[in-house]
């Protein structure tokens, strides 16, 4: 048995209002004051946004076999293709190189090595889908495809099979539950990658048996049932991997959770997913990829009991001869910190979901889908759901979610 190893990273920068106009908060940070801290990071999370494509070139063209999974929120895509467009990062160097077409570069990787690197879907601004109007899901997750396919191509669509809930967030109420993963399959997904917090552990398994397999997620309610393949956070192997794991740590911890696999006599091999951002901090703007990923995926060829693969290659492989393990889904939900009190609780946060609700309900029951007019509306819509502007509990992301929500306000006041 061979333990696979299929490090994640997640990628989001939220849009802003700033000096009047709406943009990007990497090009806020970009065009600011060069000798801030702020303006220092951005050029290395700019960096970092492209990364995972320069070194799943230089290391597939080496003749390795590089595997990671990303996402990236539909805001951030926009983002990165514009200031790849407009002459932004052309003109940004760092460590000596400019930043140069970071949309081009990650095209040129899906192009040429599809293999190494597994994109999944997400939300188009990055919602919190427990706090989310249900009837702006579908808007949202189709967003995102649009922006992805538009920039890599359909056939870069075709391959992208899983979905990443932003904040890693799960409703627990079994009747949104069934909602949403109808919602995925119907848009597409075949899996989706979930915290254990949002899951019930069956008595008597070991943490491995819970984070380390692949699962039947299914959900009943009112004598419905709908399922969905779902994967599993490591939570340990995922903080961790934010916080400097080295490439010989990550082998010891891979090793142990083989070892429970072979003592509890399991069919499947373990699925190890260690996610964290892949932007914040100085380990995975600077370390990351030096110090883990590089000497990993040049390990892997004298390995035999480790593998990298992505999770959609796992599942072809694995999944289909091995019937998936069922689990339910814990009654409380979840998401990346466990609960869901960093987008709910509190005066303002719940002022900002109550607004959202009308303007939704205004924007769904006022306008046509085949509206042209009616746009811009959906668009900034979507883009006042945005989850980091009640997460931080900070007045500037309130005034930022007030900001969109006052632009909205207007633009539906104004007869079109």
């Amino acid at each position: 048995m061979k333990a696979t190893f299929v490090p994640w990273l997640h990628m989001h920068q939220p849009p802003i209002w700033w000096n009047h106009r709406p943009m990007g908060n990497l090009e806020k940070m970009l065009n600011g004051d060069p000798n801030s801290e702020e303006g220092w990071n951005a050029q290395w999370f700019a960096q970092a946004y492209k990364n995972p494509a320069k070194y799943a070139l230089e290391l597939s063209r080496r003749g390795l076999k590089p595997r990671m999974m990303v996402d990236y929120s539909g805001v951030l895509l926009e983002e990165l293709a514009k200031l790849s467009q407009d002459g932004t990062f052309a003109s940004r160097h760092v460590d000596g190189d400019p930043l140069g077409d970071v949309i081009g570069l990650w095209r040129e990787v899906l192009n040429e090595y599809p293999d190494a690197i597994e994109f999944t879907g997400t939300a188009y601004s990055h919602c919190y889908f427990p706090t989310t109007p249900e009837r702006d899901w579908q808007a949202q997750i189709m967003g995102w495809k649009q922006i992805f396919g538009d920039l890599f191509g359909e056939a870069a669509l075709e391959r992208v099979r899983g979905f990443w809930l932003p904040e890693m967030g799960m409703m627990g109420d079994p009747k949104r539950a069934i909602a949403l993963i109808r919602c995925l399959k119907r848009c597409g997904y075949e899996w989706l990658i979930l915290p254990a917090s949002a899951l019930s552990r069956p008595e008597g398994w070991t943490t491995p048996q819970l984070e380390n397999q692949v699962h039947e997620l299914q959900v009943q309610a009112d004598g419905e049932t709908e399922r969905i393949l779902c994967v599993v956070r490591d939570t340990d192997m995922g903080i961790r991997q934010q916080s400097g794991h080295n490439a010989d740590g990550c082998l010891n911890d891979i090793r142990y959770r083989l070892g429970v696999f072979e003592r509890e006599q399991l069919s499947s091999p373990p699925l190890i997913v260690p996610t964290s951002d892949g932007e914040n901090g100085n380990v995975m703007m600077f370390e990351y990829f030096k110090n883990t990923f590089v000497p990993l995926v040049e390990m892997m060829p004298q390995l035999a009991d480790v593998e990298m693969l992505t999770v959609s290659q796992y599942l072809d492989r694995h999944i289909g001869s091995t019937q998936a393990t069922p689990v339910s889904l814990n009654t409380t939900g979840g998401s990346w910190i466990g609960g869901h009190e960093s987008w709910n609780e509190g005066d303002r946060r719940q002022a900002i979901a109550l607004k959202i609700e009308a303007l939704s309900r205004q924007v769904a029951e006022q306008g046509s889908p085949s509206d042209p007019s009616w746009d811009e509306a959906r668009q900034l819509l979507l883009v006042c759901e945005t989850s980091c502007f009640v997460y931080w509990n900070a007045e500037f992301w309130f005034d930022q979610a007030d900001a969109f929500l006052g632009k909205l306000e207007g633009l539906l006041a104004t007869p079109v």
